[in-house]
């Protein structure tokens, strides 16, 4: 195109954007960008960096998915739902190349990008959902349940964004692993742009959107392999991804330094006024097996009370193990609960370069034959 236009609103506490094939409507929190004086310093705040990946993010679906489409998008039927198995491709792997392109641009540090990653790996471990439903039925399952979530979301379904993006690292790895660095999956995505996206640039008449087959031999196609059962496992079934092995032969490690030591109700909290609402209960966790539910207002832990800010410090006196009293509002009932505190279970993974195994040209750069 021959001219590209970021629309931002930036408010008091926001996040999102819409694409379009040639601009993108944004919304960011003014905290999230930066001052006249933080603009000039090398180090880019947390939120200012989400802010870019988000811009990297829908400049992006200007190929894939606004030109490179599903078949079922093409063309558009705006009257009803479009259903589709592929956003696991069309919105996870934009989501793995917001950010691999920024670390390739030098917008933000090897190290920020490490960070960044870790947090998503952590995000898809740390969802029961992962194990429940697989990629291609969230994708599926868009219109029905990633967009009408509720408190149990966390618990039954999986996010074709965060999870896609690992899949498509995972297939980058493993190109270049198999290829000896002279393929990866910048190749397959030009393949696709080449077959059944660069028709669509002078008109969305033209041209035709890909089906889940081709997809799938596309991708043995330009790879060289035979990926069926990367297919069958990661995509269509719901195996979580061997990255640590995956990555290990390009010299970067994984470590998980959650805090063991450190009790847990294994919850997401929220606030109802001045009061601790549990938004979440994860499945399995110390709230979860008490008999705490998401929505429960808790009131006070050993006869201490609860508020919106405190349950941290309250539990500091306490260690893995203890059983504690829990006082807690269901609707308009007061309930008792004995709950045994565990460990915190939030993956907090980390990535580093090892020194002494190969290290890779820079985290995944174009393939060698480039």
């Amino acid at each position: 195109m021959d001219r590209y236009v970021f629309l931002t609103l930036a408010v008091g506490d926001g996040y999102g954007g819409l694409e379009h094939r040639a601009s993108t409507a944004l919304i960011c929190s003014r905290a999230d960008l930066p001052t006249k004086a933080s603009a000039q310093s090398k180090d880019k705040s947390d939120g200012y960096i989400q802010f870019l990946g988000l811009c990297s993010h829908e400049y992006f679906h200007t190929w894939n998915v606004k030109r490179i489409k599903p078949a079922v998008f093409a063309p558009y039927d705006l009257q009803v739902e479009n259903y589709s198995p592929l956003l696991w491709l069309f919105e996870g792997f934009t989501s793995y190349y917001d950010d691999l392109m920024l670390v390739r641009a030098g917008v933000i540090s090897e190290a920020a990008y490490f960070k960044l990653l870790g947090k998503t790996i952590g995000s898809v471990l740390r969802g029961a959902g992962r194990t429940k439903q697989s990629v291609a039925e969230s994708s599926f399952d868009a219109w029905t349940k990633y967009y009408r979530q509720d408190e149990n979301a966390a618990n039954s379904i999986i996010s074709y964004y965060t999870k896609g993006s690992l899949i498509a690292l995972a297939f980058d790895l493993t190109i270049r692993a198999k290829s000896e660095g002279k393929k990866s999956l910048d190749d397959v995505m030009q393949a696709l742009w080449q077959r059944f996206g660069r028709d669509f640039y002078e008109g969305a008449a033209l041209g035709r959107g890909i089906t889940p087959a081709e997809v799938e031999a596309l991708f043995d196609e330009i790879s060289g392999s035979r990926l069926k059962p990367f297919f069958e496992k990661h995509i269509r079934g719901t195996e979580d991804l061997p990255l640590a092995k995956l990555l290990a032969p390009f010299g970067v490690t994984i470590k998980d330094e959650r805090k063991s030591g450190k009790p847990s109700f294994d919850a997401n909290l929220g606030r109802d006024g001045n009061d601790c609402k549990l938004s979440v209960v994860h499945a399995g966790g110390a709230a979860h097996r008490s008999g705490l539910s998401a929505g429960d207002i808790l009131v006070a832990v050993d006869g201490l009370r609860v508020t919106a800010t405190n349950l941290e410090s309250l539990l500091g006196r306490y260690a893995v193990g203890d059983t504690v009293e829990v006082h807690a509002f269901r609707r308009d009932e007061l309930m008792t609960f004995k709950l045994k505190l565990q460990g915190e279970r939030i993956p907090t993974v980390t990535l580093a370069l090892d020194a002494t195994r190969k290290k890779a040209n820079g985290p995944l750069r174009p393939s060698a034959a480039r």
